[in-house]
């Protein structure tokens, strides 16, 4: 064994009286421990802090690289004919402590991602360049990822790879990422590789079999309504039915950039290209031309944003001069081209004049009003989409059974999509009334799209900030008595708003918009629930019915990570521990000892052991999750592991659980329950103090059809008096009842019973009859 200080050898200095330690955790930093004893007089120092450390095997194995992490303490050893002898005690963490030590910028998070892509875009938050990610080419989807605010970089990368069921590591400058149990060991008794004396197995009585798993999540938007009110001239404040759904206060704010760095901030920004062609000054972001290729001088924001709720992203002290062409403000997909954006401000140059106008581009086609730009001035752009799918990508849940790798979830939700667009200028800091360019909608909203500043053919000008925000799930559509409807601006004042939705179920008009008489106000927002799903494995039941036994065997709880979003994710969850846990190898937990000779190569947290003992018929495959080794200074090396294994149901892997349950959780569950698509699109053609007429935007399902209800989740056949009417064609027109109607519609099948839609397109309305 080779020890390495800084690259200066100190093997010869390791101390007899204790062993050289380290010790591997499962997706978490290695540390090492170590003993020097100097000799007098010698050409060895003590080491410093933060100098490298390396432990290399006589056949090259590379078993430690990283950095002493705290200052080197003495131990004394007793008294020598040179006086007082100590021994150094030596702590290091692995190369990771690189990134630990440097402050990474907050993250929303990112949508759509792979393992590997994620991590290196951590590695890109912190700054460094000090560890190669060549390594990181996992290519396992994560879904939605959201790092723990002021984690280290190192859990952050933990959480990354165990939601993909992976192992990482950093040794000798790298980050390398892999599948867990990629490597396996094959241990056998009838080889001798096995030895059984040093194997043991352990059990906890409080996790058993389980076949019958209840999951739940947390609160997840449900009902999509549309609630409406009619303005008297006087009222600001309208009351909503239901409390509507809202993302945490911590996730409302996706991007806050002031610009008013000494360069462009690349932890967060992707490279604008080369050309110098985008920098930072004093006004902010500065824009001095392109090279007029499409695509190539972009400036875009490193995560993917999930299109989901109401977003707003607003540039703010924007300034255009003469001659200025490309895109300021927007939403792409897949590539930063011109084609690729969904939603964007184009900037286009007269010819001759250069005069600059504004223009909306929607899904790469110039659409809506255009606006001149007056170069002395300066203008706040915002873009506000509307999505009634709050969650676009199911989270991925893995595990491992019996039969080998599990896997559920990472489905998109598709949906279209409301998008309001406009201009305000200001003239010496004062605001002008804001001019909307653009107020419809797209058919299909992409699930996850970049955020892009700017894309330059030739812009010239400035911008001071730049902001994206999560509203929650509000929309607010007015229509002025005898006009037509238009989208209300929703937001803070100091968005240039007119109004805002709170999450205690109030609609605020600001000063100044107050409804008119006679203007019809339409909310749209989603009603709030809880997550929950069941899921039986019906094998298992039936296996312990033969044998005799009690067939079931359940498991409540909730599922921490990846969160449990919707209760779509808590079935996919529920599938995949019910799967596991119902295994023979489900609960395979226990250790092992044994010698470095003993396995082909090296073990790590994430590889596998094979056991194969056929004295007790034993033949299971185990997951590492600790190896401490050992060694003592031998000639060849004599290096001992102590291993800790588990399987996925034994101790959490890739499914992080909690058995409490949340007082709201409405149990027990429906068991795997067949659910068709929500009525997303559902629109209202028609509205008067009589009847009601609608669109589902959909095709009836093969026998079945439309169900309208007073009551939600009472949805059933038969006649009842909560049943208002059933429609086999997309367009039912129905009378209304009172003046505060509550219908709830869903889609149902020709199935026996049916099955309907998992939640309801609901229409509350606060209008007067007969008007």
């Amino acid at each position: 064994m080779k020890i390495a200080i800084q690259g200066q050898d100190y093997t010869t200095a390791l101390d007899a009286l204790h062993p050289l330690t380290i010790e591997r955790k499962l997706n978490e930093p290695s540390l090492c421990l170590l003993w020097l004893s100097l000799p007098a007089n010698g050409s060895l120092s003590i080491p410093a802090r933060n100098t490298s450390l390396a432990i290399t095997g006589d056949d090259g194995t590379i078993y430690f690289t990283g950095y002493i992490a705290v200052s080197p303490l003495p131990e004394y050893a007793g008294f020598a004919f040179e006086g007082p002898r100590y021994r150094i005690a030596i702590q290091a963490l692995s190369d990771e402590l690189l990134l630990d030590q440097l402050l990474m910028p907050p993250s929303a998070g990112a949508t759509g991602e792979t393992a590997g892509a994620l991590m290196s875009a951590l590695v890109t938050r912190t700054g460094s360049s000090a560890l190669s990610t060549s390594g990181l080419t996992l290519a396992a989807p994560v879904s939605n990822f959201a790092p723990e605010p002021g984690a280290p970089w190192s859990k952050s990368a933990g959480q990354v790879a165990s939601q993909a069921r992976a192992a990482y590591r950093a040794v000798n400058g790298a980050l390398l990422l892999s599948a867990a149990e990629s490597t396996v060991h094959p241990l056998n008794e009838t080889d001798g590789s096995l030895n059984l004396a040093a194997l043991a197995f352990t059990a906890s009585a409080k996790r058993a079999l389980a076949n019958d798993v209840t999951v739940c999540g947390e609160h997840e938007p449900v009902a999509y309504v549309t609630e409406y009110f009619l303005g008297d001239g006087v009222t600001t404040q309208f009351y909503l039915a239901a409390d509507p759904f809202f993302p945490s206060s911590s996730k409302a704010t996706i991007i806050d950039e002031l610009f008013n760095e000494a360069q462009i901030d690349q932890r967060v920004w992707g490279n604008p290209g080369s050309g110098g062609y985008i920098s930072l000054g004093p006004a902010g972001l500065v824009m001095d031309g392109g090279n007029g290729v499409d695509g190539d001088v972009v400036l875009p924001w490193l995560d993917p944003v999930e299109m989901g709720g109401t977003l707003l992203l607003e540039a703010v002290g924007v300034t255009l001069s003469p001659g200025s062409t490309g895109i300021v403000a927007g939403f792409f997909e897949a590539m930063e081209l011109t084609a690729d954006c969904i939603a964007g401000f184009q900037v286009t140059a007269a010819i001759g004049t250069g005069a600059v106008s504004l223009q909306p581009l929607i899904q790469g086609t110039p659409s809506g009003s255009v606006y001149a730009v007056n170069p002395a001035n300066q203008y706040t752009l915002r873009i506000r989409i509307n999505a009634p799918e709050i969650e676009r990508e199911q989270a991925i849940y893995r595990s491992f059974g019996d039969s080998g790798a599990i896997t559920y979830g990472g489905n998109w939700t598709s949906c279209g999509g409301k998008i309001q667009m406009e201009v305000q200028g200001f003239v010496d800091g004062v605001g002008g009334t804001p001019v909307t360019l653009y107020d419809g909608a797209i058919a299909n909203l992409p699930g996850s799209s970049l955020v892009v500043a700017v894309s330059s053919l030739n812009l010239i000008g400035t911008m001071r900030a730049l902001n994206l925000t999560n509203l929650g799930s509000g929309w607010v559509v007015s229509t002025p008595s005898g006009g037509a409807a238009f989208t209300r601006r929703i937001g803070t004042v100091a968005e240039a708003a007119e109004c805002h939705v709170e999450r205690t179920g109030k609609l605020v008009f600001y000063t100044g918009f107050t409804p008119p008489v006679g203007e019809q106000i339409a909310v749209s927002y989603r009603t709030i629930g809880r997550s929950v799903g069941r899921m039986v494995n019906t094998a298992s039941q039936a296996a312990l019915t033969a044998a005799g036994l009690p067939s079931v065997a359940t498991w409540i709880g909730t599922v921490t990570n990846p969160p449990a979003r919707s209760s779509a994710d808590c079935r996919n969850a529920a599938q995949a521990i019910e799967q596991a846990a119902a295994g023979v190898s489900a609960l395979w937990s226990g250790s092992y000892s044994g010698y470095r000779a003993s396995f082909a190569t090296d073990v790590w947290p994430g590889d596998a052991l094979l056991l194969n003992a056929p004295s007790t018929s034993l033949d299971a495959q185990v997951v590492v999750r600790s190896v401490k080794v050992t060694y003592r200074a031998s000639y060849p090396d004599l290096i001992e592991y102590a291993i800790l294994f588990a399987n996925d149901w034994a101790d959490d892997l890739a499914i992080k659980t909690s058995v409490t349950v949340p007082s709201d959780a409405w149990l027990p569950a429906p068991i795997a329950p067949t659910v068709l698509a929500n009525l997303n699109n559902l629109s209202v053609t028609a509205l008067s103090g009589t009847s009601v007429s609608i669109n589902t935007g959909v095709t009836p399902p093969s026998g079945g059809g439309f169900e309208i209800r007073r009551r939600d989740f009472a949805f059933m056949p038969g006649e009842d008096p909560g049943l208002v009417a059933r429609a086999t064609v997309p367009s039912i027109t129905f009378a209304r009842e009172n003046s505060t109607d509550r219908f709830y519609i869903r889609t149902y099948d020709g199935s026996t019973p049916p099955n309907y839609s998992e939640f309801s397109a609901a229409l509350f309305i606060n209008l007067p009859l007969g008007s």
